[in-house]
This record gives C-alpha cells, sequence and structure tokens, in this order.
C-alpha cells in the first residue's frame, strides 16, 4: 500500500535527528510520490527542506505538538486539519502509556508507527539500522550521502579551502580538551593550512578557551615567523550559524575534525573527510554515516594525542 501523505515526528538534537535523514530518504523512495511533513528540531528543519527530503516541516517545540500526550485528546484546529488526511504517522519518541498512539488514531491517522528514538540498552546496532527495522525497511543507503545542492556563493576563493573544526559536542564528556584542539590548529597552520572554526550555542566557553590559547604568547612563539604574520587571517569563526549556512560552508572544506556531534554528522554526510573523536559514546551505535568517516576512540578523550588525530588529518589531504 502507497501512503501519499506521511507525517514524521523525531524529537532529539541536532545529531539524532540528523541520523534520520537516510531513513526519510529511503522512505521518499519507497513510497509512491509521498508528501512528508517533518516535525522535529527547528535548527535542522531548513535543512531537510533544502535537501528536498521533505514537503513541510514544524518545530516540535512548539506549544500546540504537546498535546500528543494529552489525557483530553488533540484540541489544535491547526494540528486536526493536518492529522485527518494523514495517512501514515511514524513517531520516533518514547509513549510508554499509548497515549500519542491514540490520540493520532483518534484525529483521524489511518494508521500509526510508535519507537523510542534509539536502540534499547545492551543493543549493539546502528541507530539508523535500528530505526529502519522501526519502519519495516530492509534496503538503507549506507554510507549516506546528503542530496544538498552545492552552495552558489564561497565563502572567499575557491584556491583556498580550509580544515574545518568543531570542537564542541552536547556534553562535556564528549569534548577533546580545548586546549588539545588548540595545539591541532597551530600546528595546522605551521602547514599553512587554514581553518575554518565552527561553534554551537553551547561551545561560547570552549571557544573562547580556544582563541585565549591561541593568542597566548607561549603558543605564538611555537610558529614560524611566516605563520605569525599570517596567523590571524588563517582561521576563520562562525559562531551559531543557522546549520544550513554551515553545510555551505562545509562544502567548501577539505577536512573536517570534530567530537561525537551534530556537526560532525553532518560534514561526513556531505562527503567531507571526517575524522571523529570518539569518548565514552559507542561508534557501533552512533559512528556518522557518510562515506570518508575516520574514528579515533579513547574512553578518555584526554587520551587521544594530537599527534595522532595531525596524522589522521595530513593522511586526508
Amino acid at each position: 500500500m502507497n501512503y501519499l501523505r506521511i507525517l514524521i515526528i523525531r524529537p532529539g538534537a541536532i545529531g539524532d535527528t540528523l541520523l534520520t535523514f537516510p531513513i526519510i530518504h529511503a522512505i521518499r523512495n519507497t513510497y509512491n510520490h509521498p508528501h512528508i511533513t517533518f516535525v522535529g528540531n527547528p535548527a535542522v528543519l531548513p535543512l531537510a527542506l533544502a535537501a528536498n527530503l521533505v514537503d513541510e516541516t514544524a518545530d516540535y517545540g512548539q506549544l500546540q505538538w504537546s498535546s500528543l500526550f494529552s489525557s483530553t485528546g488533540i484540541h489544535s484546529p491547526a494540528i486536526l486539519a493536518q492529522l485527518q488526511y494523514t495517512d501514515l504517522a511514524i513517531c520516533w519518541l518514547r509513549d510508554s502509556s499509548g497515549i500519542v498512539e491514540h490520540n493520532l488514531l483518534l484525529a483521524g491517522v489511518q494508521k500509526v508507527i510508535i519507537a523510542p528514538g534509539r536502540p534499547p540498552d545492551g543493543q549493539h546496532i546502528h541507530v539508523v539500522a535500528y530505526l529502519a527495522e522501526t519502519v519495516g525497511l530492509h534496503h538503507v543507503a549506507m554510507p549516506y550521502k546528503l542530496p544538498l545542492t552545492p552552495a552558489e556563493h564561497t565563502l572567499e576563493s575557491p584556491t583556498i579551502r580550509r580544515i574545518a573544526i568543531h570542537p564542541g559536542s552536547g556534553g562535556a564528556q564528549k569534548c577533546w580538551p580545548a586546549s588539545s584542539f588548540a595545539t591541532l590548529i597551530e600546528q595546522l597552520c605551521q602547514h599553512n593550512y587554514p581553518i575554518l572554526l565552527l561553534a554551537g550555542p553551547a561551545d561560547h566557553e570552549r571557544i573562547h578557551e580556544i582563541q585565549q590559547l591561541l593568542t597566548h604568547p607561549s603558543h605564538m612563539s611555537q610558529l614560524s615567523q611566516s605563520s605569525q604574520t599570517s596567523y590571524p587571517n588563517m582561521i576563520t569563526t562562525f559562531i551559531e550559524a543557522p546549520l544550513l549556512y554551515i553545510a555551505q560552508l562545509l562544502q567548501q572544506c577539505r577536512c573536517y575534525i570534530g567530537n561525537d556531534s551534530g556537526i560532525t554528522h553532518l560534514s561526513s554526510m556531505l562527503s567531507i573527510p571526517t575524522i571523529a573523536l570518539f569518548g565514552p559514546t559507542d561508534p557501533t551505535i552512533w559512528r556518522p554515516v557518510g562515506p570518508g568517516v575516520t574514528i579515533i576512540q579513547e574512553q578518555d578523550l584526554k587520551n587521544i594525542t594530537v599527534e595522532t588525530v595531525l596524522k589522521s588529518v595530513l593522511l586526508q589531504l
């Protein structure tokens, strides 16, 4: 049976949301010209639209979507009007009481699939494979490349291709030390590789620490005279740029280094050679799904040396 109108609800962080993209892509290819509405993290929605994965989007954080969990049912006229014409609703969220499924069916949805957004504890299966199982898909393209049109406007001259670095993540335990990132940046500058430094809303403190380290006299003295002269121009920093713009910036880069984070998943899906630094998170479950991914892991991220990462970067260039 071909479902014409499909609603997909996926709350979660940027990385969690991006890892649903291969499934949405497969769903679009499985059904006959479906109209897909995606409800999720607002930061990711413009990217889903730009890649033509979905037809409409909505911010899951809007108050009206909380009525999914209401014991008195859904009363938003706008949502009710949408649901009564929905053939299939896929919700990757927890619904232990069954109230979400009940409310969706009551509102007129023909078929409802609800499953947690990640594998059960102890089940060592990649999250994309797990999500595919929840909706009965057996042919999800892996590795996955995001079908995003290359940016029309470049950051600068096409002859300058930077190395992108995102030193943040959703949790401190998932972050390589700021001092290590600073030393890596210095050594890449010594090799005359310009840097694109990216930061999200939670990364202000880490970026400030890295910038302080980079301008400290003891670090500057390690650079060659020529590098010191051009050093400020070798690092371009973007803080809290929209995700679609970050994707356009990454498409102009030759390599990417980052922690287990949403931007790392995005980089890999754009086919940028991606070096992902993993700590306690299990890459069996959360490994970036794009081509050209190198995983470097230590349970304590402090044990990953700058030399190890630099060697991996230079192999990609």
